[in-house]
């Protein structure tokens, strides 16, 4: 699978400039090409990056007949959910939407439609791709992997009051945690706090998030009061013209509780959007990052992935 990169965004910070990126994966068949997939990365708004889109999932996407993006956001704390994560996304999507198709005839001879566009996203990635539905031209499909809504529910406030396993590490200092808030400009990518042997607390960034999830404070300083509507994607799944979407979501999941996924697919088949619930069975959250192709794990995200494509070109 060949892929190239683009800068979608460019943002000064002082006298340092941020570019924004994107990665675009082009199909072997570039003649079936039949719209745009763009990708939004999970990582509570604070750790992850564009790669961390399987191979599985780009070859799924490519083979449905779609140019497979992957796009930037600058990471909170130093920056806020809606000034970042947000906005940065809301840009990816319109680029994605109005200057990668001239660039795919221009540089590859792909011709693609810009409106045959679709998004998706795990966790905080897939709250990200439901906003897009509130964008003028907003996507044909939408397929939420587990991911981010009803974001003022007491579940994401409460914290956790189970005991830490006898070998986690050690919970790090205060002082080592705030250095996270030296980190400006606000970087693009970053590991997530799990490594061979559990849970890394090593870097400021990842001790900074497992601690706030854990306290039920992972959204405080990131969003605040009087940006809830603008971003999570509660109030536009009310609407009755929402895009078709697709729900895949593990039933142990303990980061986004698998009540979130139910309610919002109950709400879309009241006001007669198309949509589709797929449940895991005592998955976890993350469940396919590593699956392959042909593993029985990778069944539900294929249904989602067939989802998206049966809704482009009408």
């Amino acid at each position: 699978m060949a892929s190239v990169d683009y800068i979608f965004k460019a943002v000064e910070h002082g006298a340092q400039t941020v570019n924004l990126t994107a990665t675009v994966h082009l199909p072997k068949n570039t003649s079936s090409v039949k719209g745009i997939a763009l990708y939004f990365h999970g990582g509570g708004y604070v750790v992850g990056s564009r790669a961390m889109l399987s191979a599985a999932h780009v070859e799924s996407l490519n083979e449905a007949g779609f140019v497979a993006v992957t796009s930037d956001y600058r990471l909170c704390p130093t920056i806020s959910v809606l000034d970042g994560p947000v906005a940065d996304s809301v840009a990816a999507y319109d680029w994605a939407q109005g200057e990668l198709p001239g660039l795919l005839e221009k540089e590859h001879g792909i011709r693609v439609d810009g409106k045959n566009i679709v998004t998706l996203g795990h966790s905080c990635g897939g709250g990200l791709a439901l906003l897009m539905a509130s964008r003028p031209h907003p996507p044909k499909a939408i397929l939420d992997l587990f991911g981010f809504k009803y974001l003022r529910d007491p579940f994401y406030h409460t914290g956790s009051s189970a005991a830490p396993p006898p070998n986690a590490p050690a919970p790090p200092s205060a002082e080592f945690i705030d250095k996270v808030f030296e980190e400006i400009p606000p970087p693009t990518a970053a590991p997530p706090p799990f490594g061979p042997k559990g849970l890394d607390l090593s870097t400021p960034r990842g001790a900074y998030l497992v601690t706030s999830v854990r306290k039920g404070v992972q959204f405080d300083g990131i969003i605040a009061d009087d940006e809830y509507d603008r971003v999570d994607p509660e109030k536009l799944l009310e609407t009755p013209n929402f895009p078709p979407t697709a729900f895949v979501q593990g039933t142990a999941d303990v980061v986004v509780d698998v009540k979130f996924a139910k309610r919002a697919h109950a709400t879309l088949q009241n006001n007669g959007v198309q949509t589709k619930l797929y449940l895991v069975e005592g998955a976890a959250h993350g469940f396919d990052a590593r699956v392959k192709r042909d593993d029985a794990a990778f069944e539900p995200i294929q249904k989602g992935v067939d989802f998206l494509a049966q809704h482009v070109g009408k």
